[in-house]
């Protein structure tokens, strides 16, 4: 199972990667680590430096992907972003990307919420 769920959040990663792109987001990094965990994306849009959370699911029979994003994700997002800013100048803010996709691994829907937080 662990191996689907990871297969699945590589395939919401490389989506999201290719939509901020279209969007003209500079993609810096993807799954930074630290202590506190990890950040999918780190981007730029424009002057802002971007942590992206992406939440991808197959179908929503079981609930919707952002639905996923809870407090304390969103806090210990919050936390890695901070280490990450050390010494850095640059306003910031952390995104979601909530992806669903079919069974055949298509892209049913993205949705982008900015500034969650």
């Amino acid at each position: 199972m662990k191996q689907h769920n990871r297969k699945t959040g590589d395939l919401g990663e490389d989506a999201a990667v290719t939509f901020l792109f279209k969007k003209n987001y500079e993609i810096l990094e993807r799954n930074f680590s630290n202590k506190f965990g990890e950040i999918d994306i780190i981007a730029k849009d424009k002057n802002t430096l971007v942590f992206v959370e992406v939440k991808t699911k197959t179908g929503e029979e079981f609930g919707l992907p952002e639905e996923m994003v809870g407090k304390g994700k969103l806090f210990r997002i919050r936390n890695m972003a901070i280490m990450y800013m050390k010494g850095k100048e640059l306003p910031c803010r952390i995104d979601i990307v909530a992806i669903v996709l079919d069974e055949n691994n298509e892209v049913l829907r993205l949705t982008h919420y900015e500034n969650v937080y």
